[in-house]
């Protein structure tokens, strides 16, 4: 009885470590893999910094930052919610099933619900704030291009990071009208990879796959709330 109980205590602790050293091995494939922006990787003293839209990788999953311009953005905001800081001087709209906080002095929070925009198992918390204060702030070392929108012209700014299965993107767009700068900015947290939850190659390329979807279409959401962002005088 003693014999079984010892190897019975045996294929427990095997067992998880088995298992941990499957998950540190997924981790290590899927951040490994992923380069970081020249921007990050120049704090770093790793590389040079490059002020280029063309040249820099975009870490949306797109090919060409060009595709990200609020000016030819063609999603319909006609139902969309109005959102007006009077004190602030602007106006912004966005769909009526975010969810929005006001709670932060001069700060505007809008949620996405990752239950709706998102599919299992990659479930990102996707938040985008409106600030605006005397400065603009950094999001990384350098502004990756000017795009002009709804008649404002505007620096756009990219980043992201990634550590232990998580990876971060943020993207940003500044413009400066009066004593405020205006900054629109898209924070995006998830997971690294459906490599993280399932083990089936083809499953993990099919998750991938709906995610970038799934990003893209936060994307164009969020390129639209830019476009429709108004200085509003009284």
């Amino acid at each position: 009885m003693r014999k079984i109980i010892i190897y019975v205590l045996c294929l427990i602790v095997l067992g998880i470590l088995v298992a941990f050293l499957y998950q540190f091995a997924v981790n290590f494939t899927y951040t490994r893999h992923v380069a970081l922006p020249p921007q990050l990787l120049a704090s770093s003293s790793v590389g040079e910094v490059v002020d280029s839209a063309s040249s820099s990788p975009d870490y949306f999953g797109l090919t060409d930052m060009s595709q990200l311009d609020p000016a030819t953005s063609t999603i319909g905001t006609t139902l969309w919610t109005t959102y007006t800081d009077n004190e602030l001087g602007y106006s912004i709209q966005y769909p009526k099933d975010l969810v929005i906080n006001t709670g932060t002095p001069g700060t505007l929070i809008v949620a996405f619900p990752k239950d709706k925009y998102f599919h299992w198992p990659l479930l990102d918390d996707v938040k985008i704030s409106v600030v605006a204060s005397s400065t603009c702030p950094d999001v990384i070392n350098a502004k990756l291009a000017t795009v002009t929108a709804n008649g404002y012209t505007f620096n756009r700014q990219e980043g992201g990071d990634v550590a232990a299965g998580n990876i971060y993107r943020e993207l940003a767009y500044d413009m400066t009208s009066g004593s405020y700068c205006y900054h629109i900015d898209l924070l995006d947290h998830g997971s690294n990879g459906a490599g993280l939850y399932v083990g089936d190659q083809s499953l993990i390329a099919r998750y991938d796959a709906q995610h970038q979807t799934d990003l893209e279409a936060v994307l164009s959401v969020f390129e639209g709330m830019v476009n429709s962002f108004k200085v509003v005088v009284y």
